[in-house]
């Protein structure tokens, strides 16, 4: 059996992949051990090998921008997302995964492609390891189209790999031995070209440590729409989730809501609002649901619910486009759009039976991916030496 230790930032939609495809390599009777600050372990299972690092200068940045608007433009976006909290970050965790590496001596590093301390580690270690790319796409491919910034994003990878004193390679975030996308590969851009290491496993759902209670009873009406900003946009997406009570208060549809306490100035009584929804219980239950384009929007099409999607940042544009493309969802503008248009947007992908149709579809390839127990063979094979080009669920 082998080792692994996965590292990821502790924002829910990047620990719960690894933690579902770690929970399955443990399963199956390999050592998995995590780490993160401290905050992930409320999405991690009780008592796992955890490595913490301390809470720092960087995670408060990161707190403090969670409850602020981001920039506009997608140039000053990546620049403040990578140049503010990635980068940073890495250095803040780098002696943290040094030090776990030494005391764990993992066979392979599972790391999130935002914790790049993880990558830097493994690389110069000579370990093992796999990218977990929490995003539709990895964030190089999100800027095919802006060369600018691409070109910026490189050039600030380059340099943060000199200041820590490692060899400078072009993609320090991207594994060359595999790359786990939890999409399928026709969602991802039909007839596009990826390297074979790059693995289309699709969501991986199993295994999900869901620890919170929900009001269930309170749910009496269909159709149904999930309206979530996921675990961090929802603490300064107040404008947007007010936009959706004022569209939906008076409509003929039961709406549940994820809105963090006293977010919200009035609950109208077809709104059922709790801070924190169990999506992956809750989503086989709904008609149709709002998002920003994270993973709750790839969580709903993995239970066949179409979807209006409101992005707003970086990566959260291609996922939107890719989901306007396989015709199960609209897009709709997250600082701009008023009640009346969200309140179209639903209503058409409630009541257009093309919208559910095309959902189910998709729901059905990312099925066929495989989920969780494919990328844990992937991720076995790795361990065991096996070139993730020649490994096969």
């Amino acid at each position: 059996m082998s080792r692994f230790l996965c590292i990821a930032p502790p924002y829910a939609g990047h620990v719960f992949p690894l933690a579902s495809i770690g929970s399955e390599l443990a399963q199956r009777g390999h050592a998995v051990a995590w780490l993160s600050y401290a905050a992930a372990r409320a999405y991690l299972p009780p008592d796992v090998p955890f490595f913490e690092v301390p809470h720092d200068d960087v995670m408060q940045r990161s707190d403090d921008a969670a409850r602020s608007p981001r920039p506009r433009f997608l140039a000053s976006e990546f620049a403040y997302f990578y140049g503010e909290l990635v980068v940073p970050m890495a250095a803040a965790m780098l002696p943290h995964v040094e030090q776990a590496v030494a005391q764990w001596r993992p066979d392979v590093v599972l790391a999130d492609q935002h914790a790049l301390a993880g990558a830097i580690v493994a690389r110069t270690r000579g370990l093992r390891w796999a990218t977990s790319a929490a995003t539709s796409l990895l964030h190089a491919q999100s800027i095919d189209r802006h060369a600018s910034a691409r070109r910026w994003l490189r050039d600030l990878l380059a340099h943060t790999q000199r200041e820590l004193g490692v060899p400078v390679v072009d993609e320090p975030d991207v594994s060359p031995e595999l790359v786990l996308l939890y999409v399928s590969r026709e969602l991802a851009g039909p007839g596009k070209r990826f390297p074979e290491h790059y693995r289309f496993v699709g969501p991986v759902l199993e295994h999900r440590h869901e620890s919170t209670s929900f009001p269930w009873h309170r749910l009496l009406r269909r159709p149904r729409v999930a309206v979530s900003l996921g675990s961090v946009v929802s603490a300064h997406g107040g404008r947007f989730l007010e936009t959706a009570v004022a569209a939906l208060r008076d409509e003929p549809v039961e709406v549940v809501i994820g809105a963090p306490d006293g977010a919200l100035a009035e609950v109208p009584a077809n709104f059922v609002a709790w801070p924190w929804l169990p999506n992956l219980a809750l989503l086989p239950k709904v008609d149709a649901a709002v998002s920003h384009g994270g993973s709750f929007a790839f969580e709903a099409l993995a239970s066949g619910v179409p979807l209006v999607v409101a992005p707003f940042w970086t990566d959260q544009f291609a996922t939107a486009g890719e989901i306007v493309a396989a015709g199960a969802g609209i897009r709709v503008r997250y600082g701009r759009v008023g009640a009346k248009e969200l309140r179209e947007a639903v209503s058409r992908v409630v009541h257009d039976p093309s919208y559910r149709r095309s959902a189910i579809r998709v729901q059905a390839g990312l099925r066929a991916a495989g989920g969780t127990r494919t990328a844990a063979d992937f991720c076995a094979g790795l361990a065991a030496g096996t070139s993730s080009a020649q490994t096969e669920a």
